[in-house]
């Protein structure tokens, strides 16, 4: 079935479905993904208080001794026999996991407090009356554990709260000697400072963007009043775009109106339709079906001209007898018009970062979209700073978007200065509340970072793990900084975190430069060759040193590095011949998921093996590419596209069916009805509602064994479906019909099937407004 391998694309896309697993290879416990999805997915975190759950965070004490004196196997055996004591001690309710190297957790579900402390202490016991024999060696090894203990709803609210809480936990018992369990809710703020001002730094600031945040926000109300919107964050690398991005996507995260979060690819070097592939993958996994019942409804041509776009449909039919412009156009409309069905013509907010590398096809079809009277779209993308009147160099397609239609669809461009000082003093109180900062400190900072948010938040993170930051009382300050204690430059701060990783995570942190900005877990592990633990150990440092983040979502973890900046930084620092050697790698890696259709197109591979030293490869793809990317769009012809017509797969002529044809009368007087309601009584009236569903379920009876049907007028008669109905029996209704379709100055209505409910209403409105 054409839909099991879209479902597939729709499940993995991004990811290594090969690489998707629940289980540590090493222990056979559960890992950190299974930990994650369930704590995400089967926690009811609204209803806590009733049925409580605690997790254990702890780590096998001096565990870096064991490998160094009795090697890796013994270290691999301690875990393993940890792992077992942890199964034994989980009980029915408890999960063991295995979360990074010698660090385990145990999730208990409906248990509190006093019963997760038991465990803990039953552990620590165990380990005291029980050693881990070597044979190989002979020996006997005492291993100790420290424990960290926080339960929901007690200690925490959500996820990542709690395993926050547990991490601080952990955190006190291995200051307070090891060996131990200590509990989230009775630790001393003085003995989790360093511990507790790192985690803070995951908090998302946004000092000095008031004023840009109320022109979104006055965006957002003539959204709400049925106005298009298109915004553009502007801004130099560091400059915060994404960051503003996300908070705006926080604050939308209530909000029950259709959202999509997407971001440009620089890989794809512009091929047409694929940021419009993206959009349509985010909206497909968003839908409960994953757009299985809109899918099976399509017309078998609507089916084929989306096939270019989505070739998880099926291969698309020989169509040589359609010229090739038709073609385009064809599949220019179809996409419009799949777009409304998959969101049945709601309102649709587009968050993209990165828009500077949107394709032309894309920005033409969501200007069309704009340009709708049936959908309301809210565009916010972030930008580097953009030159549309540039004259050397040849424009982007978002420079070329803007030059031609800033005017029409009214683009509002926002730019992200550098912060003051006082946005500097904010910055920091927001983290750090009522933070004391040492004379000059915020002047010092500004003239050294000339106010670049990512290079004052590296230095933030610096003072933190210097323990430069402190509580002193109840108050947080920061100690006296030596002279030129404070780097100059923000290649200076990233060049030294990158000197100071090891051999293993300096060649993993080279890996994830050359794949880009963002790439999987599975994907980076799939493609290393690597132990996902171990790669998992290396994102757990980077992220700590602020060289990349970390989110996971649908099963797996999303790694970006925190800027466009550090990425260049990292890259550069690359020698070619390893350059060339890593994206021949990824390349070859990616050739296999291609083959698998798990890839949305074959211009990643392009991509990499034009920067490998195979360049016949890179001939063959970027070749493919381009004969298919001439074939589904030409950036002449689509100015002039209106999206409107339909493909024709049904000719609008096939008579109705008997039982279809005799429901037109009673079609015609509901439509007439509905739209009088519309006119006299208030949106959302009983009234409207009650008479919009009546006429959907009038409509949906004559499309129940008809693909679709038109009401035309022609030559004062009116026409079915080609055929003339005699209206005799209905002559008021009849002449009400023909006068109302001659004030709009339409020649007829035609309704497709899966026509929804919010589609018709918006149809309903416009009818109503003339």
């Amino acid at each position: 079935m054409k839909y099991e391998d879209l479902l597939s694309f729709l499940q993995h896309v991004g990811t290594d479905p090969s690489r998707l697993i629940f289980e540590d290879e090493l222990t056979g416990i559960h890992n950190r993904r299974f930990l994650k999805s369930y704590l995400q997915h089967k926690v009811p975190w609204d209803s806590l208080e009733s049925r409580p759950v605690s997790l254990l965070m702890m780590d096998l004490d001096y565990f870096k001794k064991i490998n160094d004196t009795h090697g890796h196997d013994a270290g691999d055996e301690a875990l393993i026999w940890m792992a077992k004591l942890f199964k034994e001690a989980s009980g029915d309710q408890g999960m063991p996991i295995r979360y990074a190297g010698d660090e385990f957790m145990i999730l208990i579900m409906g248990a509190d407090k006093k019963a997760a402390l038991q465990v803990g202490e039953q552990l620590i016991q165990r380990t005291h009356e029980e050693s881990l024999h070597l044979e190989e060696k002979d020996i006997d090894l005492n291993i100790t554990l420290s424990i960290g203990v926080a339960s929901a709803p007690d200690d925490a609210k959500g996820p990542k709260d709690l395993i926050k809480k547990a991490d601080i936990a952990l955190y006190s018992a291995k200051k307070s000697g090891r060996d131990q369990v200590a509990d989230a809710g009775q630790i001393a703020p003085q003995q989790v400072i360093p511990k507790e001002a790192a985690q803070k730094l995951d908090k998302v600031t946004l000092a000095g963007r008031k004023a840009l945040f109320a022109e979104v926000v006055k965006a957002l109300k003539k959204f709400s009043k049925r106005q298009s919107q298109f915004l553009i964050i502007e801004g130099a690398d560091g400059m915060g775009k994404s960051e503003f991005l996300r908070g705006i996507r926080q604050n939308l995260a209530k909000s029950k109106i259709w959202k999509i979060g997407l971001d440009g690819a620089p890989q794809e070097v512009f091929r047409p339709y694929y940021m419009t592939t993206n959009i349509l993958i985010e909206i497909l996994n968003q839908l409960p079906d994953k757009g299985k019942g809109i899918i099976e409804d399509l017309t078998p041509r609507e089916d084929n001209y989306l096939s270019y776009i989505l070739p998880q449909l099926g291969e698309p039919e020989d169509l040589s007898h359609q010229d090739e412009e038709t073609l385009r156009e064809q599949i220019f409309t179809t996409l419009i018009h799949f777009i409304l069905k998959l969101i049945d013509s709601q309102p649709l907010i587009l968050l993209i970062d990165d828009l500077h590398y949107s394709d032309d096809a894309t920005l033409l079809l969501l200007r069309r979209l704009m340009l709708r009277r049936d959908i309301t779209l809210f565009i916010c993308g972030t930008a580097a700073n953009i030159h549309p009147d540039k004259v050397e160099g040849r424009k982007t397609p978002l420079e070329q978007f803007i030059s031609t239609y800033q005017k029409e669809l009214n683009i509002n461009r926002l730019k992200l200065s550098p912060l003051t000082t006082v946005d500097i003093t904010h910055h920091f109180q927001r983290i750090f509340p009522k933070i004391s900062l040492p004379e000059n400190f915020e002047k010092d900072l500004m003239q050294i970072t000339q106010g670049n948010p990512l290079f004052i938040s590296e230095i933030q993170r610096k003072l933190v793990q210097d323990e430069k930051v402190t509580l002193a009382g109840q108050q947080w300050v920061i100690k006296p900084l030596e002279e030129g204690y404070l780097p100059k430059s923000l290649e200076e701060i990233v060049s030294q975190k990158i000197t100071s990783l090891d051999e293993e995570s300096r060649q993993l942190l080279e890996h994830a430069s050359a794949f880009g900005e963002k790439v999987s877990l599975s994907m980076l592990t799939g493609s290393s060759e690597g132990k996902e633990i171990q790669v998992q150990e290396f994102i757990d440092y980077a992220v700590s040193e602020g060289l990349i983040s970390s989110d996971f979502q649908m099963n797996d973890d999303t790694i970006r590095f925190l800027s466009n900046r550090v990425l260049d930084i990292t890259y550069g620092a690359i020698e070619d011949d390893r350059k060339k050697e890593l994206h021949e790698q990824i390349g070859t890696y990616h050739e296999t998921l291609h083959e698998q259709r798990l890839l949305p197109s074959a211009a990643a591979l392009a991509y990499h093996f034009q920067l490998s030293a195979n360049q016949e490869k890179a001939r063959l793809y970027q070749e493919s590419l381009q004969t298919h990317s001439n074939k589904i769009f030409n950036t002449e012809e689509a100015i002039s596209y209106t999206g409107e017509k339909l493909p024709d797969d049904v000719s609008e002529d096939i008579p109705l069916d008997p039982a279809g044809l005799a429901h037109i009368p009673v079609v015609i007087r509901t439509l007439l009805t509905t739209v009088r309601n519309i006119k006299l009584y208030p949106p959302g009236s009983k009234a409207t509602v009650k008479a919009t569903q009546q006429l959907k379920e009038t409509i949906d009876k004559v499309l129940a064994d008809n693909e679709r049907f038109n009401i035309m007028i022609v030559e004062n008669a009116i026409v079915a479906n080609g055929e003339q109905l005699d209206i005799t029996k209905f002559k008021s209704v009849g002449d009400a019909f023909m006068k109302f379709l001659g004030r709009l100055e339409l020649s007829g209505i035609a309704f497709s099937r899966g026509i929804g409910e919010n589609e018709l209403m918006v149809m309903l409105e416009s009818l109503s407004m003339v």
